[in-house]
């Protein structure tokens, strides 16, 4: 004998069907909160591990990823950064700027005062506030570039060096060469000049202007290996 269906047990296929996108979402939800658990993770683990982690991801998704070896700032480099910044404050150094950018440490010496116009010599001012400064030099955990700027405003004719490249670079190398004179470790420092391509602030006043003119000690901070 044959049932009646009721009509409440009746569900039209279009209805049953309606909501099936859901497993889909779900699918991508979980994948998405698998993949940022293990990337999560990675600060953690070991180099192997994450190779076997990273593969299993590429497997999963079916698309390249690149791999290396995480790194984490160095506790030692962050303090150091610190101690530097504390010292140039109680020197009170005219004419230093100093900026903290996470990675590195930046101290940008006003070429105003260090240097006449249009040429790359030292002045006694510009020696003094070396002297000072290199006490909080030989803190710096890492390397250390020299860099030279300018500002856009050409050089008069006739002087030592024909355009901003040659002023920049001129500059930032004398200022190198009296740093490693007094005792700074040669192999952990190194020179170059910018000219005006990479001004601080548009070259639109004198005031901006004298902003971009600039040497910079440009210090990285020390990482380290996770896996280490």
């Amino acid at each position: 004998m044959t049932r009646a269906i009721e009509e409440d047990e009746f569900v039209p296929d279009e209805e049953s069907g309606a909501q099936t996108w859901y497993i889909s979402w779900a699918d991508m939800t979980t994948l998405l909160l698998t993949y940022f658990i293990v990337i999560f993770s990675f600060s953690t683990i070991s180099k192997g591990k994450f190779t076997e982690a990273t593969n299993s991801i590429q497997r999963a998704f079916n698309v390249p990823i690149t791999t290396g070896v995480p790194v984490r700032p160095d506790i030692e480099g962050d303090r150091s950064a610190q101690d530097i910044q504390e010292m140039i404050a109680k020197e009170s150094l005219a004419g230093i700027l100093v900026q903290d950018f996470g990675d590195r440490l930046v101290l940008s010496m006003d070429t105003d005062v260090a240097f006449e116009v249009g040429k790359a010599d030292l002045t006694p001012e510009g020696l003094k506030i070396l002297e000072k400064l290199e006490p909080a030099l030989k803190l710096a955990p890492g390397e250390i570039r020299v860099e030279g700027h300018t500002c856009d405003l050409p050089l008069s004719p006739g002087g030592v060096y024909a355009d901003n490249w040659g002023l920049a670079t001129g500059r930032a190398v004398k200022v190198l060469e009296a740093v490693v004179a007094r005792g700074f470790p040669a192999k952990r420092i190194g020179a170059a000049g910018y000219a005006d391509q990479r001004p601080v602030v548009p070259n639109d006043g004198e005031e901006n202007r004298r902003r971009n003119r600039r040497v910079e000690f440009v210090i990285e901070k020390k990482m380290i290996r996770a896996d280490e």
